[in-house]
């Protein structure tokens, strides 16, 4: 529940953002793209919606984000459930289970432009990044035990030091550089790729220790359309 609030209060940044530049130029972008942590041996597919104003010709502000679809491992577990009631046989039970992460990313920085401007033709651009994620991880269990005999939902629970959902909250410093191509009246093509670096992170639970897809040092690949409003 925590996550969800915090995801709709960096949404609601971006979307008051764009209000309060309405009357100036600016770019709103939309596409989709890969995280990629390192060391993880994962890649997770997501979309973004993103925010861009120009300073000048060739420099801009702009605010992205991101977010990435749950990634499930493949490695199964087990977790050790007790009944609810004691006079319930089996009284502890081994239920199989498997982990799923997804990210959720709002990243923003400078872009500088070169070979052309920033709504004109073919350019590359490049600049500083700065990102606020929360990789979310939640346990997803089999319906029944081990030994495919026994229900446990309803019977049997976890022991109360054994959370099932757990985040990591985190903040990025990096680069990106990229190219794009605007067409004249029909928008902008864009490809850039940005590599980040966690500098600060904090895990609420042993469950978000359990993540298979966080890192430290991620590559996000993003594809995507830009349009521009004046």
């Amino acid at each position: 529940m925590r996550t969800w609030i915090i995801m709709k209060f960096l949404i609601a940044i971006l979307f008051t953002s764009l209000c309060l530049t309405s009357q100036a130029q600016m770019s709103i972008s939309g596409g989709t793209g890969i995280l990629n942590g390192v060391g993880t041996q994962k890649k997770s597919f997501g979309f973004n919606l993103g925010l861009e104003i120009p300073r000048s010709s060739d420099l801009t502000f702009f605010v992205r984000a991101s977010a990435f679809l749950p990634n499930q491992d493949s490695t199964t577990r087990y977790a050790n459930m007790t009944a609810i009631d004691v006079a319930t046989s089996p009284y502890t039970l081994s239920v199989p289970y498997n982990v799923r992460s997804h990210t959720f990313l709002i990243e923003g920085g400078t872009r500088s432009y070169m070979l052309n401007d920033y709504d004109n033709g073919l350019a590359l651009y490049g600049g500083s990044v700065f990102g606020i994620g929360i990789n979310t991880t939640s346990a997803k269990f089999s319906k029944l035990d081990y030994t495919e005999t026994y229900e446990w939902e309803g019977k049997y629970t976890l022991p109360n030091a054994n959370p099932t959902k757990g985040s990591i909250y985190y903040l990025a410093l990096g680069i990106q550089g990229g190219v794009k191509y605007t067409i004249p009246v029909r928008g902008t093509l864009f490809f850039d790729i940005t590599g980040t670096y966690s500098v600060l992170n904090v895990v609420n639970n042993s469950a978000g220790e359990n993540s298979h897809t966080y890192s430290r040092l991620n590559f996000l690949f993003q594809l995507g359309y830009r349009r521009d409003l004046y």
